[in-house]
């Protein structure tokens, strides 16, 4: 194995063997490969540091670094927009580990030839590799760490070097939500805004509920106004709105001038409700289902719709509407949990099957609701206004955010850690 910290200060043999200077540091261009061939190498001799491609060297390891020629070009090394150096960018610095799902230091870099070329394969971040990095260098090959990541799954940040890098966050979609917002968290601001910054609006939306109140208001302030508009679109009404209310007055306004008139409607809607109510609570966007449907066309309608229908396991029923009976009103009648649908006869009608809902209102505590909800064991209780009328409904893990918001904001800590 080849340890980029092994190859610091070694010296650097020209092709009849005379010394050329020590080895100082190695250049890898970031690129789409999974594991990117260096570069080259920069190499010391007194005060003056060159650069050497790597078409010249024909070995690299711990024992020896040697090149094919005695004809050094000792220009001055400068440093190229789209490289790093190893030991000054990546060694010490912090990765996001993708399987991990989490924030580690790189206390080492793993080399390898693949395809005549020396490849960065590997991120030792096991204690060993510091070890290995203090010993003397005729013992440090009994350093082996026992905490290795490969590169492929490790997510370098542009950030860490000083130079316009063109790096791909593609893979930081495979991380949840919930431990992606932790990493933010963890981050420094630079960092953290570096990488909302590379997700889509949707993915971008659902980390930035996650987070803290403080990094979230530290990362909507100094984001285009177009952008933070266009992820307050995705988040949920009652979460852009809490962000919001947070913010001053005068950046709100903004915010809220630049989203799509229906959902910064559906978002002011909420802000006229106290933050602790269920209004503030609420998903307004729900599904009903009228008694005179049919199972199977219920089921069907659920399958076919553009979004998933993964927020309640109970369906609310909704008397028809008096002017065209095929479309539903706004009258709420009772409910059908998800499991009826699925053991009942497909040419069932809804009606046979609909129960007895309680009800919630606009004004009401957000710990209301969640009472409600144990106390039927129910994900999802419905609102309903003065009237009657059904304007949406409180689900569960709302509910929660609300009644342990520290907690809740650790749960995925304690599940995914």
């Amino acid at each position: 194995m080849i340890f980029a910290s092994q190859l610091m200060g070694m010296p650097v043999l020209a092709h009849d063997g005379s010394e050329i200077g020590e080895l100082h540091d190695i250049v890898v261009p970031i690129t789409e490969r999974q594991y990117p061939a260096i570069g080259g190498i920069v190499v010391r001799d007194r005060r003056r540091r060159f650069f050497i491609g790597a078409t010249r060297i024909t070995r690299l390891s711990a024992q020896q670094i040697t090149i094919n020629t005695t004809q050094i070009n000792l220009e001055s090394f400068r440093r190229r927009d789209g490289e790093v150096l190893l030991n000054k960018d990546v060694i010490d610095h912090q990765i996001i580990d993708i399987t991990g799902k989490r924030i580690v230091r790189v206390n080492d870099i793993q080399l390898s030839p693949i395809d005549a070329e020396y490849c960065v394969v590997g991120v030792d971040v096991s204690p060993q590799a510091l070890l290995r990095r203090i010993v003397p260098r005729r013992f440090a090959g009994n350093f082996v760490g026992l905490n290795m990541i490969s590169w492929a799954d490790a997510q370098y940040l542009a950030s860490a070097a000083p130079v316009q890098l063109k790096v791909s966050y593609n893979r930081l979609q495979e991380i949840s939500a919930v431990d992606l917002a932790r990493i933010v968290d963890a981050l420094s601001f630079r960092e953290s805004a570096e990488i909302v910054a590379a997700l889509d609006d949707e993915t971008a939306a659902e980390t930035l509920e996650e987070v803290s109140d403080e990094r979230l208001m530290d990362l909507l302030e100094v984001m285009d106004q177009e952008r933070a508009a266009d992820i307050l679109e995705e988040m949920t009404p009652s979460a852009a709105a809490d962000v919001l209310e947070d913010l001053g007055d005068d950046r709100a306004a903004e915010l809220l001038a630049r989203m799509e008139p229906e959902e910064a409607e559906d978002v002011k809607e909420l802000l006229a409700y106290d933050g602790d109510s269920v209004g503030r609570l609420m998903m307004t966007d729900i599904i009903t289902v009228i008694p005179t449907a049919s199972v199977g066309d219920v089921i069907q309608a659920l399958k076919s719709h553009p979004e998933p229908v993964d927020q309640f396991s109970e369906i609310f029923v909704v008397a028809a509407h008096a002017e065209d009976p095929s479309q539903p009103s706004d009258t709420l009648v009772g409910m059908v949990r998800a499991d009826q649908l699925l053991l009942a006869e497909p040419h069932q009608f809804i009606h046979e099957l609909v129960q007895p809902v309680p009800q919630v209102h606009p004004h009401d505590r957000a710990q209301h609701a969640a009472r409600i909800l144990g106390e039927y064991n129910l994900t999802a209780v419905p609102v309903v206004d003065e009237d009657g009328a059904l304007v949406g409904a409180v689900c569960v893990d709302d509910a929660l955010a609300v009644l342990l918001p520290d907690i809740w904001q650790r749960r995925g800590a304690r599940r995914f850690g």
